[in-house]
C-alpha cells in the first residue's frame, strides 16, 4: 500500500484544462489565490471604491473567494473620504480608489495632499488608485511620477466600456505585483520594521495598544484635559520613543502652559525627524512664550535669550521649508499644500507686543511680513487647506493691520464650516481688541451671538470689553448717544458683573445731563447688586451716590412722612 503524501499545506493544483472549463469568477479565483497569498497576510481586508457597480460586486465574491474580506464603498463625501482613507489604511486594509472629483473641484493629487495634511505619518504605500481611460505609456509614466511623491506603488488602468472581465484581470494583476513587491521588500530586509508599524511583522499587542493610548490621548486633548493626555501620551511613549507621540505629548504641554518641558519633547521629535519644519517651529513658538515670564521673574536679559532662541528656530524651521521646496521643484505633490503651515501657526501664537524689549517687535514684524508675504502666492493653497492655517494666516493679517483681507478670510471660514464660526470670529475680534480696534470686535462679536455657539458665555464677556472701551472712545468724541446703545446692547446679553456696566450707563446720562435716567439707571444697578457702593471699584461712580442722595431727598419732600431706603 503506498503512503500517503504529506501535507505541505498548500491547496491543490489544478489543471490548466480544468480551469479553462470553470465559470470566470471562480477561475480567477483559483487562478490568484496562490499569487496574492501574501498581499492577504499583510492585508486581511480591501475597500475599494469603483463607480461600476456590476463590477465592485463581482470583485466581492473574487476577493472573498481569494481570501480578503472585501468592503465595496458608496460615494462619499471628500472630508468623509479622507476620513475612510486614513482609518482604513491604520487598519491596514488595501485601498482601491477610482476617485473621480465631481463637484469638489479635487484631482486625486488634491486628495492625497488632504490625507497627507490630515495625517502626516500615514504611510499611503497600500493606496491603490484606479484610472479609467485611454491612457498611453507616456501618460502613465507621468503618472505613476506624481504617485511616486506619495509612496504610492501600484496602479490600475481601465479601457472605456471595457468588459468586467477584462476590468477585473488588470485588478488581480496589479495586486499580484503589488504582492510581489511588499514580500520582496519583507525578504530582504527592505523595510525596516519599528515597533509600531501597522503590518502583519509587528507586536499586535503592542501597536494596539499604542493606537489606543495616542487615540485616547487626542481625545483628551479635544476636551480641554491636558494633564490626563500628558499621562496617556507618556505611556505611549514609554512602549517606544515615536515622532508623532513625542509632538503630541509636546501639544499637550504647550496647551498647559508648560512650556519647558514641552521644548523637550520637540527637540527630540526634531532629532528623530530632521526634514521636517513642525517641532523647529513649535520650539520657536514655546521660546517666544518664555519671553513673557522671562520679563516679569528673570529680567529683561533672560527673557532677550529667550526671544532670541525663539526666532533662531524659527529661521531653521524656514531653512528647512525652502530645502524643501528646493528639492522638489519639479514635484510639488511631494509637498504639503502649504509648507508654511506650522510657521504660521507659530507665529499666530508668538505675540510680543508691549513687553519693552527694544528691537524685539521689530525683529518679529519682519520674519512674519516675510512669511506673508511669501504665502501670499500659496492663497489658493491655503484656500483649501485646513481651517487652522486659514485662522493662523488671517490672524496675522489683523496683527498687522490689513483688515480687509483678514476679514475675508475670517468669512469665508465661518461660510463654508460653520462648525468653526466661533472660533474664526473670536480670533479676529481678540486681534482687532489688541490693534485697539474696539468698535470694529465689538460688531464682530455681536454679529457671533446672533448664532448658537459653544463657550457663549466666555464670548459675552469678550464682546463687554471691547464694547465697554468702545463707548468710552465714543464719549470722548462726543458721541453719547452711540455710546448709550452700544451699553444697551452689551446689558443684552446679560454679561457677568453687569453692575458696573449699569453704572457707565448712568454716568453717560449724568454727562448728557439727563438726570432722571441717571438716576433710575443707578438704582437698577443697585438692585442688581445691592452691596456694589461697598466696594472700592465703586470709586469713580461716587456721583452717581450723591445723585442718588439727591433723587430721595426730593422724593421724601414730595411725599412727606414717606419713609424712602
Amino acid at each position: 500500500m503506498p503512503k500517503p503524501t504529506p501535507s505541505t499545506g498548500k491547496k491543490p493544483a489544478v489543471s490548466p484544462e480544468l480551469l479553462k472549463n470553470l465559470p470566470f469568477k471562480q477561475r480567477a479565483a483559483l487562478m490568484y489565490a496562490d499569487r496574492l497569498e501574501f498581499a492577504v497576510k499583510r492585508h486581511p481586508h480591501i475597500s475599494y471604491r469603483l463607480e461600476d457597480a456590476a463590477l465592485a460586486t463581482d470583485l466581492a465574491e473574487i476577493f472573498t473567494k481569494i481570501g480578503f474580506e472585501p468592503h465595496p464603498q458608496p460615494d462619499q463625501a471628500v472630508k468623509v473620504l479622507i476620513h475612510n482613507i486614513i482609518k482604513w489604511i491604520d487598519n491596514r486594509h488595501l485601498v482601491m480608489l477610482h476617485f473621480k472629483p465631481k463637484f469638489t473641484g479635487f484631482n486625486l493629487v488634491h486628495l492625497l495632499r488632504e490625507v497627507k495634511l490630515a495625517a502626516p505619518s500615514v504611510q499611503l504605500k497600500s493606496f491603490i488608485p484606479v484610472f479609467v481611460g485611454n491612457v498611453s505609456s507616456q501618460k502613465q509614466q507621468e503618472i505613476f511620477r506624481l504617485l511616486g511623491g506619495f509612496s504610492i506603488r501600484a496602479a490600475c488602468f481601465f479601457t472605456p466600456n471595457a468588459p468586467n472581465e477584462n476590468n477585473i484581470e488588470e485588478i488581480l494583476s496589479v495586486l499580484e505585483r503589488y504582492s510581489a513587491v511588499i514580500k520582496a521588500e519583507f525578504e530582504t530586509g527592505g523595510h525596516r520594521l519599528t515597533p509600531f508599524d501597522l503590518n502583519a511583522e509587528a507586536d499586535p499587542a503592542a501597536t494596539g495598544k499604542y493606537k489606543q493610548l495616542l487615540a485616547k490621548g487626542e481625545e483628551l486633548m479635544r476636551a480641554g484635559d491636558y494633564e490626563a493626555a500628558i499621562k496617556s501620551f507618556s505611556e505611549a511613549i514609554a512602549l517606544g520613543p515615536n515622532f508623532e507621540a513625542l509632538m503630541e505629548r509636546g501639544d499637550a504641554y504647550y496647551k498647559a502652559k508648560e512650556f519647558i518641558p514641552a521644548l523637550g519633547d520637540y527637540r527630540e521629535a526634531a532629532r528623530l525627524e530632521k526634514t521636517v519644519p513642525d517641532p523647529h517651529a513649535r520650539i520657536g513658538s514655546c521660546c517666544l512664550s518664555l519671553v513673557k515670564s522671562a520679563i516679569k521673574s528673570e529680567g529683561p536679559a533672560k527673557a532677550k535669550q529667550w526671544f532670541d532662541t525663539g526666532m533662531k528656530y524659527l529661521a531653521d524651521a524656514e531653512k528647512i521649508v525652502v530645502a524643501m521646496e528646493r528639492a522638489n521643484r519639479n514635484f510639488p505633490e511631494k509637498l504639503p499644500a502649504v509648507p508654511y503651515a506650522p510657521i504660521l501657526s507659530a507665529l499666530a501664537e508668538s505675540d510680543v507686543r508691549g513687553l519693552g524689549l527694544e528691537g524685539v517687535e521689530e525683529r518679529l514684524d519682519a520674519f512674519a511680513a516675510d512669511v506673508l508675504r511669501k504665502t501670499s502666492v500659496k492663497e489658493d493653497a491655503i484656500s483649501d487647506n485646513s481651517v487652522d492655517t486659514r485662522i493662523d494666516r488671517a490672524v496675522l493679517l489683523t496683527r498687522y493691520r490689513q483688515y480687509e483681507e483678514a476679514e475675508r478670510i475670517f468669512r469665508s471660514v465661518a461660510a463654508e464650516d460653520p462648525v468653526n464660526t466661533a472660533a474664526a470670529f473670536n480670533n479676529f475680534a481678540v486681534e482687532l481688541r489688541k490693534n485697539e480696534q474696539y468698535g470694529k470686535a465689538f460688531d464682530i462679536y455681536r454679529e457671533l451671538l446672533v448664532n448658537d455657539i459653544p463657550d457663549r458665555g466666555i464670548v459675552v464677556e469678550n464682546m463687554k470689553l471691547a464694547g465697554l472701551k468702545h463707548a468710552t472712545a465714543l464719549k470722548a468724541a462726543n458721541r453719547h448717544d452711540e455710546a448709550v446703545a452700544a451699553y444697551r446692547a452689551i446689558m443684552d446679553c446679560r454679561p457677568k458683573d453687569r453692575e458696573w456696566v449699569l453704572c457707565e450707563l448712568a454716568s453717560t446720562f449724568l454727562e448728557m445731563q439727563d438726570q432722571a435716567r441717571a438716576a433710575f439707571t443707578f438704582m437698577e444697578a443697585i438692585y442688581v447688586n445691592p452691596k456694589m457702593m461697598e466696594s472700592e471699584k465703586f470709586t469713580p461712580y461716587r456721583d452717581l451716590a450723591s445723585l442718588r442722595k439727591e433723587m430721595m431727598k426730593k422724593l421724601q419732600e414730595s411725599e412727606p412722612g414717606r419713609k424712602i431706603r
